[in-house]
């Protein structure tokens, strides 16, 4: 019996000398946070159809996480010499960006696995693909099941196991993977027994300048020059915005507006509410900086991915005010946390409302 157990120790060192793995699951490395807590206390309701399209954003890891912080610190450090010398998106992802060759490991591993990169991102953080069911969870070892969701009229989606890939894949996180929690608009709406107090503002209703006095009384500051990046996940009507500069008056209607589709969102205002908080949004922005440039709307829909979104602003780097006032909860934040340090360090403002 001790021969036998020394024979076998002696073939499993063999085997991992020589990089093979004796044992199911060896050789593979596990990504959390992809199953919703809630998951462990339903009962699934089937299987996702193996056909459904899915459309994924893969995180790519930074090739150098500790030089990006003490970079940090210095930049925003009035004692240091490297004090505000922000970076271009170009300089930052080649110092601390995934290398080309974990973007070409990553590529070949979705192509390998039958999936359709759909797009690339410059910072090399994102790649962004699409693919069935079937294949994603193929290439991912997991089983997609659906649920009702606890809370919500609707059923979800989601894997029943963390996925795993091969532990020399260069893959922070994965984001597509379940459609439990959606992006929702911070907005509130009124009682409706309540009757606003029309008549105090400079125009019956309160707009335009009447914010600017009652937030910012006694500025000089318009934003002239300046441009406002807006994170949104629905659309708006471009009569509406127009009715509202013309009657805010001071130079508004000249604010360029500017809306970059993403995650094949087309546009359209979804009516669900969504688009009240995208006007809203666009319409302060104006009315506490009326010499603003221009307004960038980013959209990517009610099924639209935030890192996507995120990573889309992190790219305008010339725009360096950025808003949301969307919320979204559970998932991988690695990927969400590197682009919001490559803001950081271009000198980009992010602001969230609460």
């Amino acid at each position: 019996m001790l021969f036998r157990s020394k024979w076998l120790l002696n073939l499993f060192a063999f085997l991992a000398a020589a990089g093979i793995c004796p044992a199911a699951g060896a050789g593979l490395k596990t990504l959390p946070g992809h199953v919703p807590r809630e998951v462990s206390r339903l009962q699934s309701t089937g299987r996702l159809a193996a056909t459904n399209q899915l459309r994924l954003a893969i995180g790519v890891p930074l090739r150098d996480p500790a030089g990006l912080e003490y970079f940090l610190s210095q930049i925003y450090d009035p004692a240091s010499p490297n004090y505000r010398r922000y970076l271009t998106p170009e300089e930052f992802t080649a110092r601390f960006g995934p290398t080309e060759s974990d973007y070409e490991a990553v590529k070949n591993f979705a192509r390998t696995n039958g999936l359709t990169i759909t797009a690339t991102h410059g910072n090399r953080l994102l790649l962004d693909v699409s693919g069935p069911a079937a294949a994603v969870e193929k290439a991912l070892h997991v089983t997609l099941r659906t649920y009702q969701h606890p809370t919500e009229a609707r059923q979800f989606f989601a894997p029943d196991t963390e996925p795993t890939v091969e532990v020399g894949l260069p893959v922070a996180d994965i984001q597509g993977l379940s459609d439990f929690s959606r992006p929702r608009p911070h907005l509130k709406r009124a009682n409706a027994t309540n009757s606003p107090k029309n008549g105090s503002g400079s125009g019956g209703a309160y707009l335009g300048n009447d914010f600017r006095n009652a937030y910012a009384a006694g500025t000089t500051l318009t934003g002239a020059g300046q441009s406002v990046g807006l994170l949104q996940f629905d659309g708006y009507y471009a009569s509406d915005i127009a009715a509202y500069a013309s009657a805010a008056g001071g130079g508004r209607s000249s604010i360029v507006i500017q809306t970059v589709l993403l995650d094949g969102y087309n546009g359209v205002p979804t009516q669900n509410g969504g688009s009240d908080e995208v006007s809203l949004d666009i319409e302060m922005a104006m009315a506490m900086a009326p010499g603003l440039a221009k307004i960038v709307v980013f959209e990517a829909g009610p099924n639209g991915l935030q890192n996507d979104v995120l990573n889309a602003m992190v790219a305008s780097s010339s725009i360096k005010n950025l808003s949301c006032s969307w919320g979204w909860s559970g998932g991988p934040s690695a990927t969400t946390d590197n682009i919001f340090k490559q803001m950081a360090s271009q000198g980009q403002s992010f602001f969230n409302a609460s």
